[in-house]
Order: structure tokens, then C-alpha cells, then sequence
């Protein structure tokens, strides 16, 4: 039954990801924002954000760029160019974008509205 379970979770993930690859970019933010509304992708620890924080500045990358370009190229793009895991940048983008939409919602627009 676990088993069943499980295949079913990875169903809708894959589902997920299929539908934020071609629906969530910046010819439609309001796919984005419906991410952030529905807060299901949020990084909820914090220190593990901020260590992926770390991990980009240590590479030299700068977040709120790879925040855009995960929404901006398709995955394989994306993975390309950056080396780093397409989906689980989505959600820390997801949670960068509602920390940015709870503080600071005027750069949460321009961020999306650009």
C-alpha cells in the first residue's frame, strides 16, 4: 500500500514539474504567483535556504538572477547554464519570491512584471 502511495506522489510531482516547465515563466506571472499563493513548494527551513543562499554566493551566482532564469529557461536549459538542479531551484525561488511578496511586494511585482 505504501508503494502505491509513493508511485502516486511521484505521479503528481512529475505532473508538477511538467506543468511549472511550460505554464510558470514570465509571459504568464500570474502561473508564478499562483505558486507562491498556494505556498505548497516553500522551502519552510530556513537555514536550509539560506545554505543554498550561501552555496550560490560562493559560486559567485547571484540569487535573485538564478530566482529569474529558473522561470525564465526549460529545465534542461536552466541546468545547463548553472549547474544546479532545475527543480529543487524552483523551490527555493517559490520561497525567495513569497518572502519577497510578504516584505516587500512592490519588488515581488516588479520581480514578476518586469
Amino acid at each position: 500500500m505504501a508503494e502505491i502511495i509513493s508511485l502516486a506522489k511521484l505521479r503528481q510531482e512529475k505532473q508538477l514539474q511538467q506543468h511549472i516547465a511550460h505554464n510558470c515563466n514570465f509571459n504568464q506571472p500570474d502561473e508564478i504567483d499562483a505558486l507562491i499563493v498556494e505556498g505548497s513548494l516553500r522551502i519552510h527551513n530556513h537555514t536550509e535556504f539560506l545554505a543554498y543562499l550561501h552555496h550560490l554566493y560562493e559560486r559567485e551566482l547571484e540569487p535573485r538572477d538564478v530566482f529569474y532564469d529558473v522561470f525564465y529557461f526549460q529545465p534542461q536549459q536552466f541546468s545547463a547554464r548553472y549547474q544546479l538542479d532545475w527543480w529543487r531551484c524552483v523551490q527555493y525561488a517559490v520561497t525567495f519570491l513569497t518572502i519577497l511578496k510578504e516584505n516587500e511586494r512592490d519588488e515581488y511585482v516588479t520581480f514578476l512584471y518586469r
